[in-house]
């Protein structure tokens, strides 16, 4: 039983948040998870983690029986320490390389590959069987959790959603500008949108929530709502 702001919800949830680079997921799920105590699931530092490891090992993307002998022999987990939440590659912390340019540059094409897919499938659905997580990410709630207790679909402007991207590089030291990195999204976006495997699009039951116009604690406490008329009413 979880409990927030004098609400009593009769199971721990599994919240599920989707939708484009940009839209405020990352910052939303992050606070959320704090704010239930719950895990905060990045599906998409899990791709990123992957991309990594074939960057380094030089794998050929396009060779996908060496990407599936690649996944069988990859050891990848998360570790959660109060708020931070690690994600680590055979032995190896990563997590200060899933923003790198080039990673970023591939993550897209990797995390279209169906083997790459099966591999974080069964991780992340392991992660959460036992509910009490927030998870961000694109098809988390078609195909990873397609029985959560609430979807969201994240949208905003692509203009938006380039300067948010650019500070948050900005803040990592990674030397970007607004229309580059606008670009790179608007590329992304037809990626993924447009990919045979999965593809980004909105689930039939998530709701839809534009935070073009909206800041990070507005967009809080509309999720907030939501969670607490679920889950104060969903059965034990």
């Amino acid at each position: 039983m979880s409990t927030l702001l004098g609400y009593h919800f009769k199971k721990p949830l599994v919240i599920a948040i989707d939708g484009p680079a940009g839209a405020g997921k990352s910052t939303t799920a992050r606070a959320l998870a704090a704010a239930l105590s719950y895990l905060y699931l990045d599906t998409g530092a899990l791709y990123r983690a992957m991309t990594w490891k074939i960057i380094q090992e030089k794998i050929d993307p396009d060779n996908l029986s060496e990407i599936a002998s690649f996944c069988e022999d990859i050891d990848l987990s998360l570790t959660v320490t109060g708020k931070k939440t690690e994600v680590w590659v055979d032995g190896v912390n990563v997590t200060a390389f899933l923003r790198d340019p080039a990673v970023t540059k591939l993550s897209s094409r990797i995390s279209a590959l169906a083997p790459v897919r099966k591999k974080l499938l069964v991780i992340q659905q392991q992660v959460g069987e036992k509910g009490g997580i927030v998870a961000e990410g694109r098809d988390i709630g078609r195909v990873v959790f397609p029985d959560a207790d609430l979807k969201f679909y994240f949208d905003a402007d692509a203009d938006v959603r380039g300067m948010r991207r650019c500070k948050d590089l900005k803040k990592q030291g990674i030397k970007t500008n607004i229309s580059s990195t606008t670009q790179a999204l608007k590329t992304r976006d037809f990626k993924d949108t447009s990919r045979k495997l999965s593809p980004l699009k909105k689930d039939d039951d998530a709701i839809v929530l534009d935070t073009t116009d909206l800041n990070p604690d507005e967009v809080l406490q509309a999720i907030l709502k939501e969670v607490v008329r679920v889950g104060v009413s969903c059965p034990d």
